[in-house]
């Protein structure tokens, strides 16, 4: 009798939020987790490692593994608004992930 089991990743998404891209820019970032479950028949049946918390953006296909919450670094991360729709950009943004308009500097 031959029987088929194993671990295996599974990707689960937490959030549904979008949230922003620090690669991008854009607000295609969701909150994942990515657990190891016992297998049988190719079957998940019992987690057996929950993973770290991380953002994955589905545009660049760009994972974040740094910290990306909390209020003191979300407000230390943007550094003005926009002239065209006075969104909040980051630091390393050149262009308004929301409008289009150039960075004014």
């Amino acid at each position: 009798m031959i029987f088929i089991a194993g671990v295996s990743p599974k990707t689960t998404v937490i959030d549904q939020t979008p949230r922003l891209c620090p690669n991008c820019g854009l607000a295609q970032a969701r909150l994942q987790r990515v657990d190891h479950w016992l297998s049988f028949f190719f079957i998940p049946l019992l987690r057996v490692k929950k993973g770290d918390e991380f953002l994955f953006c589905n545009r660049c296909d760009h994972p974040v593994y740094e910290s990306f919450t909390g209020k003191a670094d979300a407000q230390n991360h943007y550094e003005d608004n926009c002239s065209g729709c006075s969104r909040a950009l980051e630091r390393d943004h050149l262009f308004c992930p929301y409008c289009g308009q150039p960075r004014q500097r």
